[in-house]
């Protein structure tokens, strides 16, 4: 039976790895992929899993433990190969095999080095038990990485240290990077032939492609899905005139099926192409088109009717904000947003709202940008309080803030980022303070520089909510009741953006010393009273645009 097109995909992975670990010197592989195709690496490295013509005579074991200190990642590591094993243990006992491997019989140290050790001791002991067993591979990809830095630091100790450097070793490291963004091919240039970049082929747009033509059939409907997928591929990949010209062709059989919607689709993909080209009056004539035929299917009582009117405001506005025409997106951004009340879609709403009050602020028109604001929170008000942090609502109060003392708020948010960095600073002293003790580190010693550096996070924590309440204190009367409605509404500790939680995660009663608030006033008045009424009754073209109905 023929491949289809993702397991042809997975093959060639298979055959590119299979190819590359061919080579004695090699010790991490690289996969170089586009930057849509993560999930179908991800795919490749789970299938693994499971026996077939797609597997390699490989383990992969996936590591994603947030990386925030050399010596912190390595325990991490260490402990979740540890905990994986125990919760495997059912299945590999039903393949015949032993589990009496235990991480306790490895060196106990928490680094770089240690870790190899750990991961080479798992190795051998299971290629005593599986005959075909090659190597372990150990899949990184840690999130979030505390500093760039000194994770590149660790993986150039980890090709340092003997139990990878032996010639027997049964450990290989994987890693990944995307076209867009080659953050590994300095590692490559480094270490040589021990560092594999590998491209692979596995972009999405193309496996959509080839899944619909393989897909066969006859009919509008097979027709249509080969031309729409040709479009989409066509606004990552190609003009604006070639996406144009492929939807025309689309558009005449959705036309002659009366399938308002897909014309909806077709008229803002285009839109898209010619954004990317910066052609702002083709987008926004194409948004216009589109939003005439989504008012049709409106008409015609098509569920997805009252969305799609909604998106054709939200993109037309997009356009007018990338054209430098603030005023003209605020405009669009308030349709967007009395579009979603109809639908309903309460999200959607205060993200309209709110960036119509973004548009007006950046346009200098300070009072249209408060009142577009107390709709976007007044909307967020409506919103269950457990669904409030998953909307913009925080944006929009910060956006207030900034609106009503400009100076003020950029303290705030530099208070934030003087904080990350002298959290940055703790990171570095205690990464220094760690790489003298070698790579056999005693646990005690790394005990005492995690608590300082714990100490040196409290402090800075501290003190940043301390310039935080002042400068909130420091504030008129609107700016603190902005605030007071921010942790009546939100969160009882909001003190601006970025926001910055406790750096060890701790709850307020485990604090080493209680939040100090400032005194505010009560929040009446920010959310209530009128607002104008919409001014957008036709919100002009873009010079050179040809005017639609």
């Amino acid at each position: 039976m023929a491949k289809n097109p993702v397991e042809k995909r997975v093959a060639t992975l298979r055959d590119l790895w299979l190819e590359h670990t061919q080579d004695p010197r090699m010790r991490v592989l690289v996969w170089r992929i586009p930057a849509n195709a993560d999930r179908m690496l991800q795919a490749f490295f789970e299938i693994q899993q499971h026996p077939g013509d797609w597997t390699t005579p490989d383990l992969f074991l996936r590591f994603d433990a947030a990386f925030d200190t050399s010596f912190g990642y390595s325990r991490a590591l260490r402990q979740s190969l540890a905990e994986n094993y125990i919760d495997s243990k059912d299945s590999l006992r039903e393949q015949g095999v032993s589990t009496d491997w235990s991480v306790a019989q490895t060196p106990q140290h928490d680094s770089a080095a240690g870790v190899m050790a750990t991961l080479a001791s798992f190795a051998r002991y299971h290629q005593a038990q599986l005959e075909h067993l090659r190597y372990v591979a150990a899949v990184l990809a840690p999130h979030p990485v505390t500093s760039q830095e000194a994770w590149e630091a660790w993986l150039d100790a980890a090709l340092r240290s003997p139990a990878l450097a032996a010639d027997g070793a049964g450990v290989r490291l994987v890693l990944v990077d995307t076209v867009t963004d080659q953050r590994w091919q300095a590692l490559a240039q480094r270490h040589g032939d021990r560092v594999r970049v590998v491209e692979a082929p596995i972009d999405m747009f193309d496996i959509a492609r080839e899944t619909v033509a393989q897909a066969g059939g006859a009919g509008p409907t097979v027709a249509y899905r080969q031309l729409l997928t040709d479009v989409i591929t066509l606004v990552e990949k190609g003009s604006a005139a070639q996406t144009s010209a492929r939807a025309e062709k689309a558009m005449e059989i959705v036309q002659r099926e009366q399938w308002p919607d897909q014309q909806v689709v077709l008229q803002m993909a285009v839109a898209g192409a010619y954004l990317k080209e910066k052609n702002y009056a083709d987008a926004i004539k194409r948004y216009r088109d589109a939003r005439e035929c989504a008012t049709q299917a409106e008409q015609s009582k098509h569920p997805m009717g009252a969305d799609l009117i909604m998106q054709t405001w939200f993109g037309e506005a997009g356009v007018w904000l990338v054209a430098k025409e603030p005023e003209r997106a605020a405009q669009a951004y308030r349709s967007a947003a009395e579009q979603a009340q109809r639908v309903p879609n309460p999200m959607f709403e205060i993200e309209g709202f709110r960036m119509a009050a973004y548009c007006y602020a950046q346009n200098g028109q300070q009072q249209p940008a408060r009142e577009h604001g107390a709709l976007a929170l007044r909307a967020a008000k409506a919103v269950s309080p457990a669904e409030r942090p998953l909307t913009t609502m925080a944006l929009a109060l910060h956006d207030l803030l900034r609106v009503q003392d400009p100076a003020r708020t950029a303290k705030l948010e530099r208070s934030a980022t003087d904080y990350q960095a002298a959290i940055s600073t703790a990171h570095l002293q205690a990464e220094q303070q760690a790489a003298k003790l070698g790579a056999q580190p005693q646990a005690s010693d790394l005990e005492k520089i995690e608590s300082a550096m714990h100490i040196r996070f409290e402090s800075s924590f501290q003190r940043q909510r301390q310039e935080r309440e002042q400068l909130i204190a420091g504030g008129d009367e609107y700016f603190r009741k902005v605030v007071a409605l921010a942790r009546e509404l939100l969160n009882p500790l909001w003190n601006g953006l970025p926001e910055v939680k406790h750096p060890l995660d701790k709850d307020v009663p485990q604090w080493s010393e209680p939040p100090q608030f400032t005194k505010l006033p009560d929040s009446s008045g920010v959310i209530d009273g009128p607002v104008a009424a919409n001014p957008n009754a036709h919100v002009a073209e873009p010079q050179g645009a040809a005017t639609t109905a």
